[in-house]
């Protein structure tokens, strides 16, 4: 109570509003997929209640129908929950519709259209969508093209593996910024790491740094990733600003030795960037192993 004879003082608590997005890659429908841990994905999504969930590519393994059909009604649950965006990634393409392409001639666009054709019949026509939500505005860009000039590299493993960000896509990133409320931090989703794997020792993309650099220098906070199947938290200095990098795990069984399924929770307030990693611990859930902040850095939005 206030002293006698002056009025009781007045505090103003302001709320700190927090967007999450829940970002998740790789589920591989098909024979690695693990319906345990899928289950509790979908249950623990409905549990948090995320602003937006984001998928980076690989939804199937051999990119068959009855995997996209299994991929579809997963997708269509997670929607009951949360909006989500999604992406292909390298196993979500078709290998002969991609050589094909390579050859030119009349037949190129044909080509290209059945390289993507099952996932765009049963999982999006818009390969580079995009989703705002309050709080954050989410640029997907597809980087898996297969076997093609832009993603070719001196190593033959990375032979139609490896993948690589058009220099269309950066413009396209720039006009989905351009339009979306300033206040809304600024993510951009690709499927393929940018930052060479703990494990394998491998950048999942052909035009690393190129592709950095103009992410930073569009005003990218946060880029989300996938393809190494081995979860990582990475603050780098790109360009202008500089990138925070959420590289989820893979929900499937196809693990990197001594490395769990995991994904990746990330919170976003007007001073901070938390990414939460939440690893597959027994006796069979999904619990929080590992958490860093990021303090936002005031961007200047290009014009």
């Amino acid at each position: 109570m206030g002293r006698p004879g002056f009025p009781i003082p007045y505090i103003r608590v302001e709320s700190v509003s927090v967007t999450t997005v829940l970002h998740v890659s790789d589920l591989h429908f098909g024979r690695p997929a693990s319906s345990e841990r899928l289950n509790s994905l979908r249950e623990l999504i409905a549990e948090i209640g995320p602003d937006a969930v984001a998928i980076s590519g690989d939804l199937t393994q051999r990119c068959t129908k009855k995997e996209f059909v299994q991929a579809r009604e997963y997708l269509d649950k997670i929607e009951e929950v949360a909006p989500y965006v999604v992406i292909p990634g390298n196993h979500d393409i078709r290998w002969l519709g991609a050589v094909a392409r390579n050859m030119g001639g009349l037949f190129r666009q044909q080509a290209h259209n059945f390289k993507y054709s099952r996932y765009t019949r049963f999982i999006s026509e818009n390969l580079s969508p995009s989703l705002e939500v309050p709080g954050a505005v989410i640029a997907g860009v597809n980087t898996a093209h297969g076997i093609v000039r832009g993603s070719l590299t001196k190593r033959f493993r990375d032979l139609g593996v490896i993948g690589h960000v058009k220099r269309a896509d950066i413009e396209r990133v720039r006009e989905i910024f351009k339009s979306a409320s300033p206040d809304a931090a600024r993510i951009v989703m690709i499927h393929h790491n940018p930052i060479r794997g703990e494990l394998t020792g491998r950048h999942g993309l052909a035009n690393t740094e190129q592709a950095l650099h103009a992410f930073a220098d569009l005003g990218t906070e946060l880029i989300l990733c996938g393809h190494d199947h081995l979860q990582a938290i990475h603050n780098v200095e790109r360009g202008v600003h500089g990138l925070v990098i959420s590289t989820a795990g893979t929900i499937s069984n196809r693990l990197r030795p001594g490395r769990a399924s995991s994904f990746n929770l990330v919170a976003i307030d007007e001073r901070t960037l938390r990414i939460t990693t939440y690893a597959w611990q027994d006796p069979g859930s999904f619990a929080p192993s590992e958490e860093r902040s990021y303090t936002r850095r005031a961007v200047s939005r290009p014009a």
